[in-house]
């Protein structure tokens, strides 16, 4: 991602900075709704079935537990990391997979249910996750891929809102068969169909040029 300096506010702004919060996450949570008599809560994906224990993880202040169940289908945790800009903590983010294993190639090319979970830890312009997609795949995925999934990735990023508020959940889960579902709090938002296209978004992560080496080396440890 690009820049996200540190808000440096004198006192009489911060009145005006707390109500932009608000309206972030009220925006949100509008766009994570799909009827009007449903208003989620910026917080637990709704297809998710957490199970906590004492190997719980922690990133950047994030927890997350150590299984998760999608689909009635039990996934391991592969580990947990920071995404950090310019020192400032973006998100916590933590990867499971039906098999977990600690090696890059094993999380972008497995064919099996796997799932990734973003906790962002600061509210964030939504250009600014669209434009990180697009540079992540540019610099990971080979000209011919990016082509044949851009109708994809167009899904993707016009998923997201305008804003995407500090405390807000993201969810990138894969089935074999069905593709990539993408979760923003409690709503199912896009169905990405493709194996290809998975292995794409996951090597924004965990490819030979990942948005955040230390986030992957702190994954994979």
């Amino acid at each position: 991602m690009r820049d996200l300096p540190e808000l440096r506010l004198a006192p009489p702004d911060r009145l005006t900075v707390a109500l932009r919060g608000v309206a972030a996450a009220a925006a949100f949570a509008a766009a994570s709704t799909l009827a009007p008599q449903s208003q989620p809560q910026v917080g637990a994906l709704p297809s998710l079935q957490a199970v906590s224990s004492a190997e719980a993880a922690n990133a950047g202040g994030a927890e997350f537990p150590d299984t998760v169940t999608l689909g009635g289908e039990t996934l391991g945790l592969v580990g947990v990391g920071v995404r950090s800009k310019w020192m400032v903590k973006v998100y916590g983010m933590a990867v499971y997979q039906k098999t977990p294993t600690k090696k890059a190639a094993h999380l972008i090319g497995a064919d099996e249910p796997k799932f990734i979970w973003i906790k962002m830890l600061r509210g964030i312009d939504g250009d600014k996750m669209r434009d990180a997609i697009d540079e992540g795949l540019e610099a990971n995925v080979a000209e011919a891929t990016r082509t044949a999934i851009a109708a994809q990735v167009a899904s993707l990023k016009k998923a997201f809102p305008g804003e995407i508020p500090k405390g807000a959940n993201i969810g990138f889960w894969y089935q074999p068969g069905r593709g990539t579902v993408l979760q923003l709090g409690e709503v199912d938002k896009a169905r990405l169909p493709g194996k290809a296209f998975m292995s794409a978004l996951w090597s924004i992560w965990f490819g030979k040029e990942p948005a955040d080496a230390d986030l992957k080396r702190s994954v994979l440890k």
